[in-house]
């Protein structure tokens, strides 16, 4: 046999070892155990009693000890092999997802989790373990360890059984010791000379006996609490099956949370309030039960919070919102037992809101507009300080360029003659045009005006909509469809008691009803101070509205106006005329219909009268804009004549065709247009509505119109003046077209745009300012006498000069001739009226015979001084050339001639002839072919006085 041929199960034996490769002490990989089967078949006796307890406790100390070192040191294996009893997964998996530490070298506190560990702990295992389960999941894990534990209780029965034996052994041997301490104990006590060990003493087998029970109960342990916590299982089984509504009322209120049932969620609610006082009627303060109260009331009180939540929130009130937006939560709040009255909690942060909105809106596009008036008065000290001329920067400043396109910004007409009914048809097409009327600087900042008013007119909306909403709570309407529904919902709970509360909740009293007017009231105030200020600053005090507002007054009226445009810092700088015209009535309706709205509130009678005021102030400083810019804008008018013929007229009297430039119709276009937003502004109080009586815009006054017109006569006389800017230019040459477009321009103005305007005015304001005596029209007919005396008066001197020139050339005296063609003096002369009347012909033909007229007789004055020196002295050729000149002028004219012109030259032939008439007809008669032939030789040059 070989020595060395030893399996490793013989040397482990041999050895008392675990394992062949021992790595820590030899007391920890030792196998070997106390062998009791040595004290089997002996008798204890007192020699022996001691060694049987010790090696029988030893032996426990080791069991006890080597499991509890196998838990810790081998848990990862133990674990393994460890399920849950409830539901039967493997518990390091439980364990993990828990985030219980398995650390070993930290506390064995997962051993509380074990059920085959002593120190199980049925506590925490539900609490940690099973926490998330509910009522039914629970109920199951019951049930089935119910069934485990019947299935092992054969099991358990065999094993006691087969160890019942070995037990009363045990017991019997264990008297037997403990009767043989007694009994040595007695003979110490008897003789006390006994000198053994005193190891034997009773005491010291007392606490062995306690130690090895300790023991004993170590092992037992286990068993024990596993009954207790079946027995605890089956009571808690019991308790919450027979209330399982109460402990799944958080799980069922946020179901019905979930699927927004909130009829379901009142219902459970008020069933598990019921349980809960039953509960504490019957003196079952459980932790348990407190705990899924607490649960329930979180969760109530969460959905309380987000219903207030939504009720306050500003988006709840829109222009197109309902009251179905915030009464069922109202409902639902009285529903969750709330102490104090919604109501007014609700109001009072709703209108700060918005109060804090419309200020922070509106300080916001402020600061955009300022920033944007700076940017234009930045632009134009530029401008100034560059080295353009005066008008040059005047012109750049004012974009009157705009004004030449003012027939795109209206509807045309066949007819150039414009009546007043054309003119009506053209109110809404400015809104249509899509081009710019100004500046793009100015513009913009037309355009963040725009946009206050918007921000203005969405805050106002929001606040009406919201007063409809609180008139309806001041009045008692809402509350009586609140308790209404809850009437209906009570009846079907069953509960009617509970409407006393709810009237309680609901009810207003005056003083309260007083506070939420005198808050409306103060939003309104508020509202109109903003307004009054913004329409009633300057361009200078417009950059200061932050500081006036933040001292909250109100901003009086200006007290040094001037009447300039820069009285007016709601109107952009420099801004011309149109782009006024266009963007006004953008701003004013709006303000005037929200006005009107808030007022017709009635909210307080201070809220009207202060919304009146606001809106007369508006209206005065609109209108008072519009014709100081207007009255601007026409006196630069000028600088848009280029002189180009814009269409031709038909005089209505005489049916002559003459020409005139873009210049009157500009003037009749903006003169109508901005006639009809004024009338607009004034008598709003047409398209806006009278509601409870409440109207804040009426007829305007007397003064107001009086004011009104006299702008308009103002406006008109700077019609005038800039015409005569653009005369003064061509005083020093005034015979040329434009003199005579000026007066095409002036007859038209006279006889067409003038009299078409006045009748609008009286259309417009129920006026009778046509009829009137206005100084006006006198001043419009010396402006043209004066221009036209100007034009001919140029024209005579031209005409003199050449008249002198070439009648000096002649010797009277001395003339000797033998063709007699007509002198050079009357040929040049009729050339130059023929030049004149081609001038006239095409753009002021209406002018003609006046201007013939007037130089033929000035030629025949001229012509009967200039011959005066002569008579007696003249040759006879001399006489033939004087009578074939002056029948050549008479004949030419044809039926151009005047009478004062045919007397002059015939008393001055007879002055040549020294009144003899009959020779002077002689001759008159022989000159007759040589005047019909030169006649003729001319026909083609003077065919423009046939």
């Amino acid at each position: 046999m070989d020595p060395f041929a030893i399996d490793e199960d013989t040397l482990k034996e041999f050895y008392n070892l675990k394992t062949l490769n021992p790595t820590t002490s030899w007391e920890h990989d030792s196998s070997n155990l106390i062998d009791l089967t040595k004290w089997q078949d002996i008798s204890p006796t007192t020699d022996n009693s001691y060694d049987i307890l010790k090696d029988l406790i030893s032996q426990q100390q080791s069991s006890t000890k080597r499991e509890i070192d196998r838990y810790l040191n081998d848990s990862s294996t133990l674990l393994k092999n460890t399920t849950d009893p409830l539901t039967t997964e493997q518990m390091i998996t439980k364990l993990n997802n828990s985030n219980i530490s398995l650390d070993k070298s930290g506390s064995d506190k997962f051993l509380h989790y074990l059920i085959n560990s002593k120190e199980f702990n049925v506590k925490e295992f539900l609490r940690d373990i099973h926490n998330k389960d509910s009522f039914d999941d629970l109920t199951k894990s019951l049930d089935n360890l119910d069934q485990l534990i019947q299935f092992q209780s054969n099991d358990l029965k065999s094993l006691v059984q087969l160890n019942f034996t070995k037990y009363v052994k045990i017991k019997n041997r264990l008297d037997q010791i403990y009767n043989q301490f007694s009994t040595t104990t007695t003979q110490t006590n008897d003789n006390e000379d006994y000198t053994e060990d005193p190891v034997l003493n009773i005491d010291q087998l007392h606490e062995k006996v306690d130690e090895s029970i300790r023991s004993i109960n170590l092992k037992l342990k286990p068993l024990i609490d596993t009954s207790q916590t079946i027995k605890n299982f089956k009571l808690t089984k019991q308790f919450i099956e027979q209330n399982k509504h109460f402990f799944n009322l958080p799980k069922i209120l946020k179901k019905c949370l979930i699927k927004n049932d909130y009829s379901n969620l009142i219902i459970e609610y008020s069933k598990g309030l019921k349980l809960y006082n039953d509960f504490l009627s019957n003196d079952k303060p459980l932790k348990s039960i407190n705990l899924i109260w607490n649960e329930v009331e979180a969760i109530m009180n969460s959905y309380k919070d987000t219903t207030w939540e939504k009720l306050i929130n500003p988006n709840i009130i829109t222009i197109h919102s309902s009251e179905s937006n915030f009464l069922p939560l109202f409902s639902k709040l009285l529903d969750l037992k709330i102490d104090s009255n919604p109501i007014l909690d609700w109001i009072s942060i709703h209108l700060t809101n918005l109060q804090n909105q419309l200020i922070e809106r509106l300080d916001h596009e402020m600061i955009k507009i300022i920033d944007a008036q700076k940017k234009i008065l930045k632009l134009a000290a530029f401008t100034n300080n560059s080295d353009n001329t005066t008008a040059e920067n005047d012109q750049y400043l004012i974009n009157m360029k705009p004004y030449l396109l003012i027939n795109q910004f209206f509807e045309q007409s066949n007819d150039i003659v414009v009546s007043t009914t054309t003119s009506s048809t053209t109110t809404n097409a400015i809104n249509s045009f899509q081009g710019l009327t100004d500046r793009s600087a100015i513009v913009e900042m037309w355009l963040l005006i725009i946009k206050y008013t918007i921000e203005f007119q969405t805050v106002c909306n929001k606040f009406i909509q919201l007063w409809e909403y609180i008139e309806k709570f001041l009045d008692g309407t809402y509350q009586n469809i609140l308790l209404n529904d809850k009437r209906k919902d009570n009846i079907l709970v069953g509960d009617l008691n509970i409407i006393n509360n709810y009237k309680f909740i609901l009810q207003l009293d005056p003083n309260e009803i007083n506070q939420i007017r005198l808050k409306g009231e103060e939003f309104v105030t508020l509202v109109m101070e903003r307004l009054s200020l913004f329409f009633q600053s300057s361009q200078e005090s417009l950059s200061k509205q932050q500081d006036q507002q933040q001292q909250q007054q109100q901003q009086k009226p200006q007290s040094n106006e001037t009447g300039l445009p820069s009285d007016y810092g709601f109107i952009p700088p420099t801004a011309n005329g149109l782009s006024c015209l266009r963007y006004l009535p953008k701003i004013i309706n709006p303000f005037l219909k929200f006005t009107t709205e808030l007022a017709q509130l009635n909210i307080t009678p201070k809220s009207v009268e202060i919304s009146r005021y606001s809106a007369s102030i508006l209206i005065k400083r609109c209108v008072g804009a519009i014709s100081s810019i207007k009255l601007r804008d026409i006196s630069n008018f000028y600088r848009l004549e280029n002189w180009d013929v814009y269409t031709t007229i038909t005089d209505p009297l005489t049916q002559t065709e003459y020409e005139i430039t873009q210049f009157p119709e500009i003037v009749r276009c903006f003169q109508e247009y901005s006639l009809r937003i004024i009338r607009d502004f004034l008598f709003s109080f047409e398209k806006l509505p009278v509601i409870n009586g409440i109207s804040i815009v009426g007829y305007p006054s007397k003064q107001l119109l009086t004011g009104v017109e006299l702008q308009q006569v103002i406006s008109m006389e700077a019609v005038l003046e800039s015409i005569l800017k653009n005369a003064a230019k061509d005083k020093d040459k005034p015979r040329s077209s434009h003199t005579i477009l000026t007066l095409t321009n002036l007859q038209y103005i006279r006889e067409i745009t003038f009299p078409t305007i006045l009748q609008y005015f009286d259309d417009a304001f129920e006026m009778n300012l046509k009829s009137k005596p206005l100084e006006i029209f006198n001043l419009l007919n010396k402006m043209e006498t004066s221009i036209f005396g100007n034009y001919l008066s140029e024209l005579k001197i031209n005409l003199r000069d050449i008249l002198e020139d070439k009648f000096k050339e002649i010797s009277w005296p001395s003339f000797e001739s033998t063709s007699f063609r007509v002198g050079d003096y009357i040929l040049e002369a009729l050339m130059l009226l023929v030049t004149i009347y081609s001038e006239c012909f095409r753009i002021g033909p209406q002018l003609i015979d006046k201007i013939i007229k007037e130089t033929q007789i000035f030629m025949a004055r001229y012509l009967f001084e200039a011959f005066k020196p002569f008579i007696g002295n003249l040759s006879s050729d001399g006489l033939l050339q004087v009578t074939v000149d002056l029948q050549f002028f008479q004949k030419v004219l044809g039926s151009l001639l005047e009478k004062d012109t045919e007397a002059t030259l015939t008393a001055c032939l007879q002055n040549c002839f020294q009144n003899d008439t009959k020779r002077m007809r002689t001759c008159i008669k022989e000159v007759e072919p040589i005047v019909n032939s030169n006649l003729e030789r001319t026909r083609v040059q003077f065919a423009a006085f046939k």
